[in-house]
């Protein structure tokens, strides 16, 4: 699929350190679930936002012991539902049909990981960018909103923040599991003119990695 080009990009660069990398480098990959919001004008609140799901490949550049650097390449899906309710000439309900958007993300994050001691907990905070590859509606459905809407822009960036824990599964080998937020800070447009203010995400995740230290 097209637009997984970006994860092999990802998985070949990963490949490259793993060719002349230290002990100071974990390669990994992770799997998990977000659930989308919006905020910044009235009705934002009232999207009907479904759990979505993302996976890519890790990269671990260790700093000091409790210090490292992680930068992440993720395709992700968020998922949108809504309904439609005809009516006839007379005002009356003639029937209703329901509908999920998709919108595809490539999802980097860049964050900076501290891990507490000698315990197996650890937090990250960071900048991350988005870039939308596609929105689509299941089944199709057109609307002309020519005028009536804001641009949906291509790219959204904000900050990250997350906390979790790491299971060691032997002594290069480990398993994490994370509760991330990923806070955007720019207006990624798609929002009624008539309605004004703009739309900032803010998506909540569960993440599941699998790490190699090398």
């Amino acid at each position: 699929m097209k637009h997984l080009k970006v994860l092999f990009i990802g998985i070949a660069l990963i490949g490259a350190v793993h060719a002349s990398a230290q002990t100071n480098y974990k390669i990994g990959v992770n799997v998990g679930l977000n659930y989308p919001d919006l905020r910044g004008h009235e009705y934002a609140k009232y999207q009907n936002y479904k759990v979505g799901q993302l996976f890519g490949v890790t990269l671990d550049y260790i700093l000091q012991e409790q210090l490292s650097v992680k930068a992440s390449v993720n395709y992700e899906q968020k998922l949108k539902k809504f309904r439609i309710i005809y009516f006839d000439y007379d005002a009356e309900e003639s029937g209703k049909e329901d509908f999920k958007k998709i919108y595809s993300y490539i999802n980097v994050p860049i964050l900076l990981k501290y891990k507490f001691g000698s315990s197996p907990f650890f937090a990250n905070a960071g900048p991350f960018l988005n870039y939308l590859l596609s929105s689509k509606t299941k089944p199709e459905y057109h609307q002309d909103t020519n005028g009536t809407i804001t641009a949906q822009k291509d790219l959204d960036f904000g900050f990250s923040i997350g906390f979790g824990a790491s299971i060691a599964l032997n002594d290069k080998h480990d398993l994490t599991l994370e509760i991330r937020d990923d806070f955007g800070v720019i207006d990624t447009g798609d929002v009624p003119k008539h309605v004004g203010g703009s739309a900032k995400t803010n998506t909540l995740k569960l993440i599941l990695g699998y790490n190699l230290g090398l």
